[in-house]
């Protein structure tokens, strides 16, 4: 549904502005592909280090980038929270086994991305 599209955009938007004030404004560190994602996010998830997640943060924010622009908007929704579960670890309030679930979801739905 159309309505449900621009909502999705209006969070990716969000997500995007967190992503540039977490790290700087830089997004060098891009890598386009789940198999680069999922141990950066999972190297954030156990190490809780702010470098470490900014890095899974900005690949993680490409790649929910990519799945929009295929329109795979079930895969984007999915990255969307994964981005979520790293700012939540980046705060110091991670949810331990609900963010390892989650990036199980996305390697899931988002299967050859």
């Amino acid at each position: 549904p159309p309505v449900l599209v621009r909502s999705l955009h209006a969070v990716a938007r969000s997500l995007t502005a967190i992503v540039l004030i977490s790290t700087g404004g830089l997004l060098s560190a891009r890598a386009g592909s789940l198999a680069t994602v999922t141990p950066s996010a999972r190297a954030c998830f156990a190490s809780e280090q702010p470098q470490v997640c900014s890095r899974a943060l900005v690949q993680a924010e490409d790649l929910q980038r990519k799945a929009s622009d295929l329109d795979r908007y079930p895969c984007q929704s999915l990255l969307l929270g994964l981005q979520a579960e790293v700012v939540m670890v980046q705060l110091g309030a991670g949810r331990g086994a609900k963010a390892n679930e989650t990036l199980v979801a996305v390697q899931r739905r988002c299967h050859g991305l």
